[in-house]
């Protein structure tokens, strides 16, 4: 069926692609229709039905920027009093502490009995040592306070003047009057020791003295450590003063500064409005974010109408940009929730620290600046919506979304994805500051929500960078980063190309000149074209001695073929080409340049030699003498259609002047209009003058003559004489 319409007329063809391009839109604005209802009820059920979550912006030491009443009754903490019951908690609680002995245990270390007798001369039967640090004990364990000590409370530790001294299972409260200060300390230890030493010793006071006295120093050690953790689970254990709140009660009044009782009844209210929202006001609710969504949805699929059309009619382009508008709502669900319920992240920084600019990020670079823009509208709407209807935020979105965009036009290297992260960052710190002059936040709030702000770009880009590839294998799309790569001559394929068939090679590096600076003309993808010139013809190194370029100055095989036998040849590079591109897994955008670059187009030598050789036989059927296409399905693959004949044929002119060569492609060009290999591309007649140009420009410098260089008159032997055509038939496979 698809063979015999090249026999029906214009009219008739032109009426059926037009009737099957209509089906074709009716399908897939059905696919389309279903995917948009799928999307808007799973937002709608998923995102936004439950309980009511809208994060609190208003932080402590903020001016408020409007006046806020409460609309229902509801009880707050009063947090006045709830610090006073605190506070009262923890005073009572008293200071720990401790005896500490270490002093008189170096001593002992450093006072032997040896040591001791030599000081103290007395009877060898009494034990110096132990009468020395038994008084020593007694009067250390008592408790030795200074006199500032006791005068100042321990600097306010303890300011009832009482402690909770720590000994054994239980602690011993006691006053400070109880402890006995340093001067009296020593006088009861000396007294103690001179009363158990014989009597020829107790002359020795000043000695005895002079040796305890560096034992006796006030040795009440502070727990600083077990008085706050008691205090803290003293606080603990205070219930909060509760209060009620009457409706209309002004909670916070514009120009006030927020203060912590403010931030509570705040919170308490809408914990409140939460509580007691009814079923009814829940699908009220429900109903009202759900014809929110449809508008956005709306105006998304309008603009995408408008300025890319052609979106809406691939499913793969369409579920990709689904997925990816998909990815940051949930992404941004999770961050309310941990805002509002778990209370991880503060909510002066939630609008800094959601992925609004994800999703045209990716979209610009897979699909395009069009489809990044509708990402970027629809997401920024979306979570606006999500967050109360936000107009920060859906300001915000749109602001990352064109920073996004205009910094991933033209990527074509990874690395450029963290230049795109960091302007982002700019764009969001830039925003920071804006609203920072409106709402005169804190230097403790701004600084955090410049951090987030860079730091959410830096990571967009990250992600991007890790999901690019995912992308590309999943939905089959190739990127201007995926093309920069492949456009590397050091390819496998590329160089077997150049050492079995060079004359293929050699074209194939003419053709991607010529076809990039024809796609650049007219605002096609000039890289795609390039990548695609490269590889159109690694079908040719199956049998590369078949193709005309390759031939050279050896037989022509073709003369031994019959001329069906030839094309089948000739045909077949195609299928080989695309079997060597999936052996190496190059892109779907490379099989459509190999499997399109000749469309249906006919094998006219051997169309004509069969012809020939049929004379006064039945009619050749040309459809036997074409490629199987399918045609040219993008502007892309048409110009590299165009600028593959053009490049060949050129090669067949004898004196490739201007004149010449625009008569050559006028007639190539006006060929495969009448042929119908442009009807199913997006070309205009515009396009298609802009390519002609361009072809010209760029084959008339290829194609320039020399100067011939002067003969040597005087020389005997002369250089054989090189053909300026290699012998053999026109380009076989054009």
């Amino acid at each position: 069926m698809k063979r015999k319409f090249f026999k029906k007329t214009n009219y008739r063809g032109t009426a059926t692609r037009n009737i099957t391009a209509r089906k074709k839109v009716r399908r897939f604005s059905f696919f389309n229709l279903l995917l948009a209802v799928v999307l808007w009820l799973a937002l709608v059920v998923f995102f936004y039905s439950g309980r009511l979550l809208r994060p609190q912006t208003l932080v402590l030491g903020q001016k408020a920027p409007e006046t806020i009443a409460a609309s229902v009754d509801f009880r707050a903490e009063n947090v006045a009093a709830t610090q006073a019951g605190q506070r009262a908690a923890t005073d009572a609680v008293l200071p720990v502490f401790s005896i500490d002995s270490s002093a008189i245990e170096n001593a002992r270390l450093l006072l032997t009995t040896n040591r001791l007798t030599e000081i103290l001369p007395t009877d060898k039967q009494v034990d110096v040592q132990t009468i020395l640090f038994t008084a020593l004990s007694n009067t250390s364990s008592r408790g030795i306070i200074s006199v500032s000590d006791a005068q100042t409370k321990f600097n306010g530790k303890a300011p009832s003047g009482k402690i909770a001294l720590r000994g054994g299972k239980t602690d011993v409260i006691r006053t400070l009057d109880s402890f006995v200060q340093q001067a009296d300390a020593l006088k009861a230890a000396t007294a103690e020791i001179l009363h158990e030493l014989p009597r020829e010793s107790r002359n020795e006071e000043k000695t005895i003295r002079a040796l305890i006295a560096p034992c006796l120093w006030p040795n009440l050690a502070y727990d600083a450590a077990e008085t706050d953790m008691r205090r803290a689970q003293a606080t603990a254990l205070v219930d909060p003063v509760i209060e009620p709140v009457s409706a209309g009660t002004i909670l916070v009044r514009n120009g006030d500064t927020v203060s912590e009782q403010t931030l509570k009844r705040l919170a308490a209210h809408e914990q409140r409005l939460s509580e007691l929202e009814t079923p009814a006001e829940r699908i009220q609710r429900l109903a009202g974010n759900g014809f929110l969504l449809l508008i956005g949805l709306t105006l998304s699929a309008a603009i995408a109408g408008i300025v890319q059309p052609l979106l809406l009619r691939s499913r793969r382009q369409m579920l990709l940009l689904v997925t990816l508008c998909a990815l940051p709502l949930i992404v941004g669900k999770g961050l309310l929730y941990a805002t509002v319920d778990l209370h991880l992240i503060p909510a002066t920084l939630l609008h800094f620290a959601l992925p609004l600019s994800i999703a045209p990020l990716l979209a610009s670079i897979l699909l395009g600046s069009a489809p990044g823009l509708i990402s970027g509208f629809w997401v920024s709407f979306a979570l606006a919506t999500l967050l109360g209807g936000n107009f920060d935020v859906f300001v915000l979105g749109l602001l990352t979304s064109v920073a996004a965009i205009y910094t991933t036009r033209d990527v074509k290297r990874r690395t450029a994805l963290f230049r795109a992260g960091f302007w982002i960052g700019a764009v969001e710190i830039i925003f920071a500051l804006v609203m920072a002059v409106l709402e005169h936040p804190s230097w403790q709030i701004l600084i955090p929500q410049i951090g987030t702000a860079m730091l959410c770009g830096l990571v967009s880009a990250l992600l991007a960078l890790l999901l690019i590839p995912v992308f590309e294998h999943l939905f089959k799309i190739t990127t201007d980063i995926s093309l920069l790569e492949l456009s590397d001559l050091s390819h496998p394929l590329l160089q077997s190309l150049a050492i079995n068939a060079p004359g293929t090679y050699h074209h194939s590096l003419m053709l991607a000149s010529l076809a990039q600076n024809a796609a650049e003309a007219v605002g096609a993808n000039g890289l795609m074209l390039r990548v695609c010139a490269y590889f159109h013809d690694i079908g040719k190194l199956v049998k590369p001695g078949f193709f005309s370029e390759n031939i050279q100055f050896s037989e022509n095989p073709h003369d031994d073929l019959t001329p069906s036998m030839s094309t089948l040849v000739i045909v077949s590079h195609i299928k080989e080409g695309v079997m060597l591109a999936k052996k190496y897994k190059l892109p779907q955008v490379v099989i459509d340049g190999i499997e399109q670059h000749q469309g249906t187009s006919l094998v006219s030598v051997f169309y004509q030699r069969a012809k020939t050789r049929a004379a006064g036989q039945p009619a050749i059927n040309d459809e036997d003498f074409r490629y199987e296409g399918p045609r040219p399905q993008t502007r892309e693959m048409a110009i590299l259609m165009l600028a593959d004949s053009c490049e060949a044929a050129s090669r067949s002119l004898e004196k490739p002047t201007p004149v010449r060569v625009t008569n050559l492609i006028n007639d190539i060009f006006d060929a495969r209009l009448r042929d119908g290999q442009l009807d199913e591309c997006t070309l205009t007649l515009a396009e298609l003058n802009k390519i002609k140009q361009s072809f010209v420009f760029s084959l008339t410098s290829m194609l320039h003559g020399r100067v011939a260089y002067p003969k040597d008159e005087n020389r005997s032997n002369k250089p054989a004489e090189t053909p300026d055509q290699p012998v053999g038939n026109p380009p076989a496979d054009r």
